[in-house]
């Protein structure tokens, strides 16, 4: 169990350090990204980008830097649905026929789409939890508001006027 004590509890009793203070650095918002060019040609990973950009967006939570992480989703996105198309078209299981030296065999196999489609589930809830897309990752990732700071102060800071409160 961890005794460490939070910025505001630093502040308050004048122990704070800024030179040990770990600040989130601040990212530039995305307002009104754009699909990028690479992604156009898959008409299913445009479309989901442009879903979960314009919701990412609407919560304040999409950063320019998260764009190329939001077109890996994207990516992944489409490549598990064509996975899982394959899997509802062909089935889980499919026949492969061999000419061997006693004649033709006709056997059984797992569609290699079933595989596929697990890995591809897999990465893309991984990338679906760095962007807090998925509902357990959503509370982690926060926006910052701008009725958080104070005027010149920088984002995420605390007031430091203590003697305003008392």
């Amino acid at each position: 169990m961890s005794n460490r004590k939070s910025k505001a509890e630093h502040l308050g009793r004048g122990t704070f350090r800024g030179d040990r203070d770990k600040a989130v650095p601040a990212f530039t918002p995305s307002k009104g990204a754009r699909v990028p060019a690479f992604l156009r040609t898959n008409k299913v990973a445009a479309q989901e980008w442009k879903r979960a950009a314009a919701e990412l967006e609407q919560a304040g939570v999409l950063k320019e830097i998260d764009l190329a992480l939001l077109s890996n989703y994207a990516l992944i996105f489409a490549r598990w649905r064509a996975a899982a198309d394959d899997v509802e078209r062909n089935g889980q299981v499919i026949w492969i026929e061999a000419t061997t030296r006693t004649g033709m065999t006709r056997k059984p196999i797992p569609n290699p789409a079933v595989r596929n489609e697990i890995n591809y589930s897999a990465a893309l809830l991984k990338v679906a939890s760095k962007l807090g897309i998925s509902p357990v990752d959503r509370g982690r990732v926060q926006a910052v508001s701008p009725f958080d700071q104070d005027e010149g102060s920088e984002p995420g800071s605390l007031c430091t006027d203590l003697e305003d409160y008392a």
